[in-house]
């Protein structure tokens, strides 16, 4: 089987909750592109867990450009673990309509791993 991947966007007033279901993920997979269609806010929490596969850990880093690094990146995890949930307070801030997200599995190419972020609209309260 080849890499696959599913990504919804929930949105409700200004509360949205993205949902990446990976299958086949490897450390250089990164998911479909994620279309917000809106281009300030701030994701208030990042959980990514590894239902199963080879990699004992997953390390998600969420940004703005493809394979995201230095000033593109979001929000990225600190220690990579099986189960990850960084809650950050007043939410990490981005610009932009697309993020690109990838849960970088520790090994395998047979990973199925499952990623939510919370996100608030805008920058302000």
């Amino acid at each position: 089987m080849a890499y696959a991947n599913t990504v919804t966007v929930t949105r409700t007033s200004r509360e949205v909750v993205v949902t990446v279901t990976e299958t086949e993920c490897e450390a250089t997979s990164e998911a479909d592109p994620i279309d917000l269609g809106f281009s300030r806010g701030r994701i208030l929490r990042q959980t990514c867990v590894k239902t199963s596969g080879a990699g004992a850990t997953v390390d998600p880093i969420i940004g703005t450009t493809t394979n995201p690094s230095g000033a593109a990146v979001v929000l990225e995890n600190d220690t990579a673990a099986a189960t990850v949930d960084n809650q950050v307070a007043g939410g990490a801030t981005f610009n932009g309509s697309i993020l690109y997200h990838r849960s970088n599995p520790a090994s395998g190419t047979d990973n199925a791993i499952t990623t939510v972020y919370h996100i608030l609209i805008g920058w302000g309260q």
